[in-house]
């Protein structure tokens, strides 16, 4: 995988090569606006989205077709998916902040829509979900405790004591506040320590969309689709 040095980037290189023109990362041919529900029976989604959550392992990246740049998420275990939620009118996100944003529930909770420790997730599984896995396991378990700690629980127990708030700024260094796909780059970013697994010109970016999540990393660690649900 090429580097790039983010000071010979047009903005057009960028739209293409990093944002990936807002699509899934391997250009997946399902649209943003294409909702299942209309194409699936609901017995057929179901079971799609079981599929999906014995698939999950730790410290999987699961990035959304939902929209605009669409939506990723990180398995901070093999039970548990966090995620900045977002909400709201995406015009607003770079002027106005949503408090306390960060979210983790159970990953049926998260694909299904429940409601768990007073927040209703998302029925994720009405969308496209493609699930992504870096191919060393024991730096995926590191860099999912990274984002647990951080990002959720100081001491990776189940009730938050972070409290993150949503906006989309224009660095990648910042920790709060904070949206969907940073954290990710964070967490395999910070959680990484010394070793290379993001690529180093990757930190300059000003914004990180769910879909070039997969072609920020270096090539001993470039994520694998293991399925779209």
């Amino acid at each position: 995988m090429e580097k790039y040095d983010r000071q010979d980037l047009t903005y057009n290189q960028w739209f293409g090569d990093i944002a990936n023109y807002g699509a899934f990362p391997d250009g997946e041919g399902h649209a943003p606006s294409e909702k299942k529900t209309g194409n699936l029976l609901q017995a057929s989604q179901t079971t799609n989205g079981e599929k999906l959550k014995n698939a999950i392992q730790k410290g999987d990246i699961l990035i959304i077709s939902s929209g605009g740049f669409g939506h990723a998420a990180i398995a901070t275990s093999d039970n548990y998916i966090l995620e900045m939620s977002g909400g709201g009118n995406i015009l607003n996100w770079a002027a106005f902040k949503i408090s306390n944003n960060n979210n983790q529930f159970s990953k049926h909770n998260w694909i299904f829509g429940v409601k768990e420790q007073g927040v209703k997730s998302s029925k994720h599984i009405n969308n496209w979900i493609q699930l992504w896995r870096i191919p060393d396991k024991s730096m995926a378990n590191r860099c999912a405790n990274y984002a647990d700690k951080t990002f959720w629980n100081s001491q990776q127990k189940y009730t938050k004591n972070r409290y993150i708030d949503y906006r989309v700024t224009g660095a990648t260094t910042t920790l709060n506040p904070n949206y969907c796909s940073k954290l990710i780059f964070q967490a395999y970013y910070y959680g990484s320590g010394s070793a290379s697994v993001i690529q180093p010109s990757m930190v300059g970016l000003s914004f990180i969309s769910p879909g070039a999540l997969p072609n920020v990393f270096t090539g001993k660690y470039a994520p694998y689709k293991v399925g779209t649900y």
